[in-house]
């Protein structure tokens, strides 16, 4: 059992980000997207796709320009609940589509054994953290069981999964398999070795949500560290613009605990200020829209098997 005497105080970095300057950078920076690769792969006006390769740049685009507009409404106290549903479901929406071309890659072109490795475990993670947010709990369950499948495919690109050890990404997956309890994965030492987190682990489902508050003050005391600007050879777990100063990874924990029927605590920091300061109510889910309409019926109609290859039958017996 983890001790607390075993996490070393940090308290809040000197260094972190303030809301203002973060929403006046994405004002200033924000990166127009837009979904014409979509439209061309859906009309069939991609004519050297001779391999029909299913397009997914369209929607991990528009679904970063609108995670990162939400993050501005969010900071600046506006509405952004729906920009968050309509980012979080493109990005769900492209994984999906990503992990099929992996597995089809593999059948297709044999005369690559070892496969793609372009899946980044750490954003896809976020992606499933983000449903939960949101109160999708068949979405999110259904990209918690997709991004193990792909851990344990070895679907993965190599450096964010062995190189720059995002423990916090690696903390919430471990956390979704502890609550499923039918599905694992076999972690390099790096995502073992953070004591605040092993302590979330063994704690997360105490009744008594104070049991919880000293451990969970030191995950976020721990974000604020982990929220700076990144080099080439040194990471950071919430460097992304979208998460300096968003606890997604206790609001993960603490949808969690509600769909189990447990109460959750109310934190004293600077990172759970509104509106991150309790859970949203369930949102409205994000109806697929005439893109993803149009890039379903050519994906289904090049591809039969599609729909088998990501069912989450298929998914959870990875």
């Amino acid at each position: 059992m983890t001790e607390l005497s075993e996490i070393k105080p940090l308290g809040i970095a000197s260094a972190w980000r303030k809301r203002k300057a973060i929403v006046k950078d994405i004002n200033e920076n924000v990166m127009v997207r837009s979904m014409d690769e979509a439209l061309e792969y859906n009309a069939r006006l991609d004519v050297k796709n001779t391999n029909n390769v299913i397009r997914d740049n369209a929607y991990l685009g528009v679904g970063r320009q609108r995670q990162v507009e939400a993050t501005a409404l969010a900071l600046d106290g506006k509405p952004w609940l729906r920009t968050l549903a309509e980012s979080t479901a493109y990005r769900l929406f492209a994984d999906k589509l990503d992990f099929f071309w992996h597995q089809q890659f593999r059948i297709r072109f044999p005369e690559h054994p070892n496969g793609l490795h372009m899946m980044n475990m750490a954003n896809v993670a976020v992606h499933m953290a983000y449903a939960f947010l949101l109160g999708w709990e068949r979405e999110a369950t259904y990209q918690g069981y997709l991004t193990h499948a792909a851990l344990n495919r070895n679907y993965y690109l190599i450096q964010p999964y062995e190189d720059e050890h995002r423990r916090g990404q690696a903390f919430m997956l471990r956390l979704f398999a502890d609550w499923r309890g039918d599905v694992s994965h076999n972690w390099p030492p790096y995502a073992y070795d953070e004591p605040i987190y092993n302590g979330l682990l063994e704690r997360w489902r105490d009744p008594d949500p104070q049991v919880l508050v000293p451990w969970l003050i030191a995950a976020c005391d721990r974000h604020t560290h982990q929220a700076n600007r990144e080099t080439s050879k040194t990471f950071y777990d919430f460097s992304d613009i979208t998460l300096i100063r968003t606890p997604i990874e206790i609001l993960m924990l603490f949808r969690l605990r509600k769909i189990i029927g447990l109460p959750n605590p109310v934190l004293d920091h600077p990172l759970m200020e509104a509106p991150f300061d309790q859970l949203p109510d369930v949102q409205p889910r994000y109806q697929p829209d005439e893109f993803m309409q149009g890039t379903l019926a050519r994906a289904r109609q090049d591809w039969p098997n599609f729909d088998q290859v990501v069912s989450l039958e298929n998914l959870m017996a990875s």
